[in-house]
């Protein structure tokens, strides 16, 4: 009986020892999850901190080491420019002394630029920049304000500093070169009040300039220098033609317009032209902006040139140069669809709006219409949609026409011609729609 009952004591002591193991054992685990916890917080926390300095040292990077020297690059040369404007118009230096002394200026971010080369090549790359700037404003000065250089020879120096500035561009490998030194070009000597009275002057710099940013373009594939130098160029060029030009300038205006879209059209396609490369959509866009630029300014020279002509038959003009330039594009690059639908649409737009231009009431709707089941049945028989889509927008438009501006003007036939006519090819266009839906919902592409 005493062995039975100390038996039971040992193993109700055993059964205690065993809890009590089990109790630590989950203390055990429930602090090791704690401590874990703690663990990952701390690393979480590490974590954070570093990712935000790293984010600090990436802020710190672009401000300390790209924005800081291409403001203060800029600042100076706008300083240098002004200071220049500034005795001049206080007479404190002679004409020669402010030529010498914005050549120096120049020729110390020159020697500066060629000492910290292999040492600071990006640094060295910006007052390159603002050297070859400070070049072509003196340039420009000591010709055009001074008459200190001869026109053949103000042009070899341009001519001259034009391809140093793309050679050494290319030697550096930084498009910030090309950049800088093209807002330079462009810009300075407006900042010193430009010789508003000759416009070949300017333009035919600006043309020299251009023609070496197109190089650039080209040679480092920098499209989007030619894309910044059409924009500024036909800005320069509008602006002058609303504000400055005058009949007597016709020929001046028509050479220099020609010549500004003939460039940037060559810009826009010379990778295809010399590399048989695809066209990309910034080439493509850039060509749609060319040729809205080219009859804006074709409505300004021919408008009030010397051979005066109504916005009609400018926008007649354009119409057929466009119609003639998508024929081309379409032989011979025929497979860039894109351009050629492109092409296509900014010569119909065009057309309409010759019509409307041209001709009034009654005509102009019906031959609105006319143009739209052409488009619409070009659509059908070539198995684009854009055609057909085109020929809806027109007639849209030519039903708002008729509703909102000619339901006051025409007389009661003249209202009974135009609703048939549109509803009853409305009518037609459904028809086709119905009759030819399954060849056209199926289009794979355009």
């Amino acid at each position: 009986m005493d062995r039975e009952q100390k038996i039971g004591e040992l193993q109700k002591q055993i059964d205690e020892l065993s809890t009590q193991m089990q109790n630590y054992q989950q203390r055990l685990l429930e602090l090791q999850q704690e401590l874990s916890g703690l663990q990952d917080r701390k690393a979480n926390a590490h974590s954070m901190v570093a990712q935000k300095s790293s984010e600090n040292f990436k802020l710190e990077n672009f401000i300390g080491l790209r924005l800081i020297h291409f403001v203060g690059i800029v600042v100076f040369v706008m300083g240098l420019s002004i200071g220049v404007k500034y005795a001049i118009d206080r007479q404190l230096i002679s004409e020669i002394a402010r030529i010498i002394l914005a050549y120096a200026a120049g020729m110390l971010l020159l020697i500066l630029s060629w000492r910290l080369k292999k040492t600071y090549q990006l640094f060295s790359s910006i007052l390159f920049s603002g050297a070859m700037a400070s070049m072509y404003f003196t340039t420009y000065a000591a010709f055009v304000y001074y008459g200190f250089y001869s026109f053949v020879l103000t042009f070899l120096l341009m001519v001259g500093l034009t391809i140093y500035t793309a050679f050494e561009a290319i030697r550096y490998n930084r498009q910030e070169i090309a950049v800088l030194g093209m807002v330079g070009a462009y810009g300075i000597p407006f900042l010193i009040s430009a010789n508003s009275e000759r416009a070949d002057l300017l333009f035919s710099y600006i043309i020299l300039i251009n023609i070496g940013i197109v190089y650039l373009s080209f040679k480092k594939k920098w499209k989007v220098m030619g894309q910044l130098s059409l924009f500024i160029s036909w800005i320069l060029f509008i602006l002058w033609g609303f504000f400055r030009y005058e009949a007597k300038d016709f020929w001046t205006g028509f050479i220099l317009m020609g010549t500004f879209y003939l460039l940037f059209m060559v810009n826009a396609l010379a990778y295809r032209l010399v590399r048989a490369e695809s066209l990309t959509a910034g080439d493509i866009q850039q060509v749609m902006t060319n040729n809205i630029a080219l009859y804006l300014s074709a409505l300004i020279i021919f408008g009030y040139g010397q051979f005066p002509t109504h916005i009609a038959s400018t926008t007649g003009g354009v119409f057929l140069f466009m119609s003639l330039l998508s024929l081309l594009i379409y032989f011979f690059f025929p497979f860039e669809i894109i351009l050629q639908q492109t092409l296509s649409m900014q010569t119909v737009i065009l057309l309409s709006m010759f019509i409307g231009f041209n001709w009034t009431g009654l005509t102009v709707t019906l031959l609105w219409v006319a143009l739209a089941l052409v488009l619409f049945v070009w659509g059908i028989y070539s198995h684009r949609s854009w055609p057909r889509l085109a020929s809806i927008l027109l007639m849209s438009v030519t039903l708002g026409k008729l509703v909102i501006f000619d339901s006051s003007k025409f007389t009661t036939l003249q209202k009974i011609i135009a609703y048939m006519v549109i509803g009853s090819l409305l009518l037609v266009l459904s028809f086709l729609y119905q009759k030819f839906k399954k060849n056209l919902f199926s289009e794979q592409a355009d």
